[in-house]
């Protein structure tokens, strides 16, 4: 009983109080509805997004838009990430210009980033992929440098080939940091793609949200909001479930 609480009822109550809170303050219009709408009219546009396919578009396209700049991402990554861990000459040559890109924002990008590819697709992706980059790369990096000598060791000691040892031991040695870069990519993405939408775009759920502003329409901002938030999530959890059954031998792996 304490296990299922602990697992199932306890995650749900903040978001429970928090529902009943807001419900509280738009019936004693202790806010404005103007400020923040009452659930009901959030659900009352929900349902309408929700019939005429508004919902479903804005999300699909934020969604294809993050996918295709992450996939970007992992790849070359996971690429440059096990080469630069590997050999540290290379991590020497590439270092200085990763480590000076990365510390300016994605936000700060935007701007440059449209006057060379205009607002269309290739911006956005742009955007989502050098969020997405720098995560994956570094925790790569240092998964492949954490690995234990003793581990190099042994496998020399066995005979296993340079190759082999790439893929049978230093690879899954070094998972556990790699799938904690997969999932902060995910997340950076996935607010890299937002803020595009936000800034420039006509259509995706940060657009519906700039959109809802404009018009004085909260509610629309808050179903873009919680949507966001949603998916956000839902990523995040997949994520983690497919780390577990990858690192189910680890025994630091959460049930």
């Amino acid at each position: 009983m304490n296990k299922t609480f602990v697992r199932y009822i306890l995650p749900i109550v903040l978001p429970i109080l928090i529902v009943l809170m807001w419900i509280y303050l738009t019936e004693k219009e202790v806010i404005a509805a103007y400020l923040i709408p009452s659930p009901i009219v959030v659900i009352d546009t929900f349902i309408q997004f929700l019939g005429d396919g508004t919902l479903l578009d804005d999300t699909w396209t934020s969604v294809s838009r993050m996918l295709q700049g992450y996939f970007l991402a992992v790849v070359t990554g996971l690429i440059f990430g096990i080469i630069m861990g590997l050999f540290a000459r290379i991590d020497q040559f590439f270092a200085g210009v990763f480590n000076a890109v990365r510390v300016i924002p994605p936000l700060a990008w935007i701007p440059i980033i449209i006057l060379w590819f205009g607002i269309g697709e290739a911006s956005k992706v742009i955007i989502i992929f050098k969020g997405a980059f720098f995560p994956i790369l570094l925790n790569t990096i240092q998964g492949i440098e954490g690995v234990p000598k003793g581990y190099l060791e042994v496998s020399k000691l066995m005979g296993v080939s340079k190759r082999k040892g790439l893929f049978q031991v230093i690879l899954p040695a070094a998972l556990p940091s790699i799938f904690v870069g997969l999932r902060l990519g995910l997340g950076t993405a996935w607010m890299a793609v937002v803020a595009a939408e936000l800034i420039a775009s006509e259509s995706g759920l940060g657009f519906r949200i700039t959109q809802g502003r404009e018009l004085s329409q909260p509610d629309v901002m808050v179903i873009g909001m919680v949507m966001i938030g949603l998916i956000g999530v839902s990523m995040d959890a997949l994520i983690k479930l497919i780390q577990k059954r990858v690192l189910s031998w680890q025994p630091g792996i959460k049930s």
